[in-house]
């Protein structure tokens, strides 16, 4: 009991995800001495990022109708309208549409004001969702004082794809085809199917449609596509004690099917001797948007733990974190503004830790282990919005639902994790821009389960995930939550390579708890200061220094700060 209550064990979990009761009494070692320091949680979690550049939305080009240039040169001639002859109108109300021009007709008015009355008809179509529509009033003679206007209730009647689709343009026409049968053209599956060509990997899309040309409101629509055939990406972070870097490069869409591949490894392999691989697939299913996802990772580690040479084990050990998995998702809500994607899938995971004493023994090596299969559904939810000041606002909000099944080939050797688990996980953010070019974010994350969780399920923190003065992987926990606050500022800068510098302050804090016993070390919290550079294109670099403001980092005697730098760069 005395080795239990020695405050040279503050490492705060259970070793290797709720082996410590079975260790402690086995082999003697502190219940909440922490095997894992300071790689804790779900590894790929803790990697530097080198994600493949973000879907770039479509960029939609719809051109105005112009003014008649016969009725150009008349806009000062005067008449007195007796009555309107208004054609065209089916989606609207015709008496809401008449009742623009009623109050023009027997009195004196001028082409100008009619065109303006045919403006408010225009509007009231585009504020009721119909982007392709408009009222005009065409040359005439006005013959008998009778003012004809005509409705145009626009529509796509043709798609072309121009550019370098590849082997996408058929598959990309198909999804584009949908406007066809919209008529006449609503926002809403206008900007739907805008959204789902954005998901289509390895393209930039710009849509440009004309106004229709005849009266019965045909419009076609030109796609000019710019393909990716391949995309190359590194992330590296240097948090000390070393630096990682994690190589990406994705092949999109090289055969008609629209397909994804992407393949991850991890070099540097840093101070802990890290190995990852991994291997994403990711295929376009119809033409709605459900996207096929297949994933699978390796992963090991050689991490260094003090604690455990207190209980004649070698401090450094061996970790490693297998999985494969499979999902779908759909887009229930998507448009310009915000979205809501729903994903449902399963996967499975192996963990493993391998013990080694340091002084003579029989077994010599002692080994954890766990495999479990799992099924997961989330739920997405992201909204932006731009106000008349054309500041911005985005909110997101994720929450996961993941069961465990307790068969299938789940099992657990010298481990009592739970393998019939549930847990439940929920992540929520906010950025906001400021007048004077400032901005503020906030963000948190937290996850619940009353069971003992394998190592790759628990929740994690350190590093860039709410413990910014702290190793990455610091602390994890079966439940537990973190939050986040920063103020920023930006400053334009208009150098060819340099082109946004963003100085902020940031502060975090989070908290684990175990599902096995209580933790002597559980709480992280951070007060930063940093700048981010980019150009806004291929790269951005971020830098900032850290204090600890709540435990002792792992493996350190002091709350010293911290010098983070991570860097991103992502090859056209």
């Amino acid at each position: 009991m005395q080795l239990f209550k020695s405050r040279c064990y503050r490492r705060a979990a259970v070793i290797m995800v709720g082996g410590a009761h079975w260790l402690m009494a086995s082999y003697s070692l502190p219940a909440h001495a922490d095997g894992r320091s300071p790689l804790q949680g779900n590894p790929a979690d803790t990697l530097p990022k080198a994600e493949a550049p973000p879907s770039a939305p479509v960029t939609i080009n719809i051109q105005t109708q112009a003014v008649d240039p016969a009725l150009q040169k008349l806009l000062a001639s005067h008449l007195t309208p007796s009555r309107f002859q208004i054609a065209g109108v089916k989606t609207l109300p015709f008496d809401q549409v008449a009742a623009v021009f009623t109050p023009l007709a027997n009195r004196d008015t001028t082409v100008a004001e009619l065109l303006t009355a045919a403006n408010k008809v225009t509007q009231m179509y585009q504020d009721q969702g119909y982007p392709l529509s408009f009222a005009f009033v065409p040359a005439q003679s006005f013959e008998n004082n009778v003012v004809a206007v005509t409705i145009v209730e626009g529509y796509v009647q043709n798609v072309k794809i121009e550019g370098n689709p590849g082997g996408n343009e058929e598959r990309l026409k198909q999804i584009a085809e949908q406007l066809r049968q919209d008529r006449p053209l609503r926002r809403a599956t206008f900007e739907r199917v805008a959204g789902i060509l954005s998901l289509q990997p390895g393209v930039k899309i710009v849509a440009n449609v004309a106004p229709p040309t005849t009266t019965d409101g045909a419009a076609d629509m030109v796609l000019t596509v710019k393909r990716r055939p391949v995309t190359v990406g590194v992330g590296a972070d240097y948090r000390q004690p070393g630096i990682r870097g994690l190589l990406t490069a994705s092949a999109n869409g090289l055969t008609p099917l629209g397909e994804q591949v992407t393949v991850s490894t991890l070099q540097p392999s840093g101070p802990q001797d890290e190995k990852y691989y991994a291997i994403n697939y990711v295929q376009p299913i119809g033409n709605d948007g459900l996207l096929a996802k297949l994933n699978w990772s390796d992963y090991r580690a050689q991490p260094e733990n003090s604690a455990l040479e207190g209980v004649q084990y070698q401090a450094r050990y061996q970790t490693k974190t297998i999985r494969a998995g499979g999902s779908l998702s759909y887009p229930v809500i998507l448009d310009n503004t915000h979205s809501v994607t729903v994903t449902g899938g399963a996967y499975s995971a192996e963990n493993g830790q391998e013990f080694t004493r340091s002084v003579p023994a029989t077994p010599m090596t002692l080994e954890l282990s766990s495999q479990v299969r799992v099924l997961s559904a989330e739920a997405a939810w992201v909204d932006v919005k731009t106000g008349p000041d054309k500041l911005q606002q985005t909110r997101q909000l994720s929450v996961g639902v993941y069961k465990a099944v307790n068969g299938l080939g789940s099992k657990s050797e010298k481990s009592n994790v739970d393998l019939g688990f549930t847990r439940v996980t929920v992540q929520a953010a906010q950025s906001n821009q400021l007048p004077g070019g400032f901005g503020v974010a906030v963000a948190t994350s937290m996850q619940y389960s009353s069971n003992i969780l394998p190592t790759s399920e628990q929740i994690g923190f350190g590093g860039k995930l709410f413990g910014l003065a702290y190793p990455v992987g610091e602390l994890a926990g079966d439940k537990g939550w973190g939050i986040s606050a920063e103020i920023n500022h930006l400053f334009p800068m208009s150098y060819t390579y340099l082109k946004r510098v963003q100085p902020y302050f940031l502060v975090d804090h989070s908290r684990v708890y175990s599902n096995s016993g209580p933790l002597t070390h559980d709480t992280l919290g951070s007060v930063a200061l940093g700048v981010r550079f980019s150009d806004e294109r291929y790269y951005t670099l971020d830098l900032s220094l850290a204090k600890p403001v709540a435990d002792v980092p792992v493996n350190s005697s002091s709350r010293s700060p911290r010098v983070n730098a991570s860097y991103s760069y992502q090859l056209d």
